[in-house]
């Protein structure tokens, strides 16, 4: 996999793929994150599963940089 300009941004990588927190799919750098088939992590699984699951996580953090004060409401 080819990161183009992304591998300049200091990130840490493994195998030009980013290593991320696996409790809420952040990088290296505070408020960026990687989900899909570009992260890295010990133990993943290249699957279409793993990504909607790493989503949800990171979704739930995101949530939080940009709404400190506000609770996460879960609604399916």
């Amino acid at each position: 996999m080819q990161l183009g300009p992304i591998a300049d941004w200091g990130l840490n990588l493994h195998e030009n793929q980013i290593k991320v927190d696996t409790e809420k799919f952040e990088t290296s750098t505070p408020s960026i994150f990687a989900i899909g088939d570009i992260n890295y992590y010990p133990g993943k699984l290249k699957l279409i599963l793993s990504g909607f699951h790493e989503a949800a996580l990171m979704s739930q953090k995101c949530f939080n940089y940009c709404n400190p004060n506000k609770k996460i409401v879960f609604r399916y």
